[in-house]
């Protein structure tokens, strides 16, 4: 971690604004260890604010803390997650030297600011567009920090004389401002419930998150990293392929079973990266690899179950197109998916990305309706849907790649 040079020309303070993240006080039976320091989702709610604020763009951040807090900058310097430049103040007259010849946001540490709420208030101010922000008065300053860090309200105002150098406050949305030990619990649940893709199919958002989210409820009291958790899927998913290979009614119960887990356990990877901050191309690459391996493994299982429980070369063969169709579409797609979901993964909340054809391989939506094939008694019947749905749609891939790389080339 590296201390910001104050004298530093504004354009490396922070692009065009000075931030600021000021440290309300904690309820009185608690230090700010305690308080600071506690996990949200597995993250530390300061590290947690700061690495939203590293994320949004910020190169530097002045903390402001004038009780104890040594042992949190201490803290914060062995995150290796956090590379923005910091500097801790404890004194409200150096923050207000720093800040006297720059714009300046200050953000309420003690309320959790999200990536698309700090951009948005930061073109506000670098832009001076029409912003709910509210301003406080330069000479108003040392009153104005002292109240943040009591937590109480600020009288505020619309906006300020000089734009160029004016001071806003960020408290935060009213319900993500922490001032009790239960809203911790809040948060967390908050942001569990929001740890899904912008692109989510109805089925997942309406049964697959249900699922994944206690699971990983449960993998975030562990260590284990969103990579481990998706080798642990593709073991699973690798079992339910043995059952199905068994051909019988039970095993094909059993293994539609132990592929709904997987798929459950598949969408947890991606909801702790998000939630831990932990996301990478590497993590991205690998979850598509290991969906797809399952996905090739039990569709050439389910042909040769069935070829082994009626005699009828056609199922080995429809296994075999099943496999080839969805290899030719992974082949085609990939790289795309990735993108994609990081895409979804940077969405705003609430806001729905539309679906595309890209999506479809992603899409573990089929995994329900094995379950009911396998259920009455009808493997046969979603084999052979699988093996010409996919090739139709590898066939469709194929086609406007070709009529793609030929529209390149007329425009050459």
């Amino acid at each position: 971690m590296h201390k910001l040079d104050l004298n530093e020309s504004v354009s490396t303070v922070s692009e065009n604004v000075c931030a600021v993240l000021a440290l309300p006080r904690p309820p009185e039976e608690l230090s700010a260890i305690d308080w600071y320091w506690e996990k949200i989702c597995g993250v530390p709610l300061l590290v947690r604010n700061i690495i939203s604020l590293q994320r949004a763009g910020l190169n530097s951040l002045l903390i402001y803390h004038n009780g104890e807090g040594a042992e949190l900058y201490k803290r914060l310097g062995e995150e290796k997650k956090i590379s923005i430049k910091l500097n801790w103040i404890t004194d409200a007259s150096e923050v207000i030297k720093s800040i006297e010849n720059y714009p300046a946001l200050i953000f309420n540490g003690a309320a959790l600011h999200s990536k698309q709420e700090i951009q948005s208030a930061m073109d506000s101010m670098t832009n001076n567009i029409e912003t709910s922000l509210r301003y406080i008065e330069r000479d108003a300053m040392t009153e104005s920090l002292n109240q943040i860090i009591l937590g109480n309200e600020l009288s505020l105002t619309q906006s300020v004389g000089d734009q160029e150098l004016s001071v806003a406050f960020l408290p935060g949305k009213e319900d993500r401002r922490m001032s009790k030990p239960q809203d911790f619990l809040t948060q967390h649940e908050r942001l569990l419930k929001g740890s899904g893709l912008s692109n989510d199919t109805f089925m997942d958002r309406t049964v697959t998150r249900f699922f994944s989210r206690q699971f990983t409820r449960l993998f975030l009291q562990t260590p284990l990293s969103p990579n481990m958790i998706t080798l642990l899927s593709l073991v699973i998913g690798l079992i339910s392929a043995l059952y199905f290979f068994q051909g019988t009614y039970e095993n094909s119960i059993i293994g539609s079973g132990l592929l709904l887990l997987s798929a459950w356990i598949d969408c947890t990877d991606g909801e702790i990266a998000r939630l831990k901050f932990m996301e990478s191309k590497i993590g991205g690459k690998l979850d598509i690899l290991c969906d797809n391996l399952v996905h090739f493994a039990v569709f050439f299982a389910i042909g040769m179950g069935l070829y082994q429980s009626t005699g009828q070369s056609i199922y080995k063969l429809a296994g075999a197109f099943a496999v080839l169709g969805s290899l030719i579409s992974f082949l085609l797609l990939s790289s795309s998916i990735i993108d994609g979901k990081e895409k979804a993964s940077g969405s705003a909340s609430g806001a729905k990305a539309k679906n595309n054809l890209n999506d479809k391989l992603a899409n573990r939506d089929f995994i329900y309706f094995l379950f009911f094939m396998a259920m009455v008694g009808r493997m046969d019947v979603f084999i052979c849907i699988t093996a010409v749905g996919s090739n139709i749609f590898a066939g469709y891939l194929i086609y406007s790649r070709f009529k793609n790389t030929s529209a390149d080339r007329l425009k050459v």
